[in-house]
């Protein structure tokens, strides 16, 4: 088992970028087969899974990446501030735009069009964001206290397994 971890980390520290885009598509591909088959769906919606997966892989992991990265410039001496001090701009400016762009970017890859997807997500960002605000906070916390940087995307999806799950089945039920 440490060898699975050394040769992680090795990949982890070699190509951070890549390696949270594959564990980030992957873990939402399975939030979204975990929705679907706790909803009861009798067949496997494969392309919809798909979706989820470059949503994922593509629209969320490098975003992140870049936002962590920017965060971390964040100094102050005292801990406890400086945690505020990342978490006031993720949680009031980057989560609300990052929400509408997920959304958005969802729908696009539901073949919508740029203007049928954001009158989707207009439709239901203020329920995913205000849902957010249970949830994310808290990891967030986790995050920046007890967390390194490269792992941090990775921390948001295994934590976004359950939380694209709720997505799934918030877009996908109408």
């Amino acid at each position: 088992m440490s060898h699975i971890i050394r040769s992680f980390n090795t990949i982890l520290h070699r190509r951070p970028l890549l390696t949270q885009m594959v564990i980030s598509g992957t873990v939402s591909g399975a939030g979204d087969m975990f929705a679907q088959y706790i909803t009861g769906q009798k067949e496997w919606d494969k392309l919809r899974t798909a979706r989820f997966v470059t949503l994922a892989a593509v629209f969320i992991a490098p975003p992140l990446n870049i936002w962590f990265r920017l965060l971390e410039k964040i100094q102050h001496k005292n801990r406890h501030i400086l945690v505020a001090k990342r978490m006031l701009p993720d949680q009031l400016v980057f989560s609300p735009v990052f929400n509408a762009f997920i959304l958005t970017n969802l729908r696009v890859l539901e073949g919508f069009s740029i203007d049928e997807s954001i009158s989707k997500m207009k439709n239901d960002w203020y329920d995913v964001y205000t849902n957010s605000l249970a949830l994310w906070p808290a990891v967030q916390l986790c995050n920046f206290y007890f967390v390194p940087l490269h792992y941090r995307v990775i921390v948001i999806q295994v934590v976004a397994f359950f939380w694209n799950s709720y997505l799934s089945f918030k877009t996908q039920k109408h």
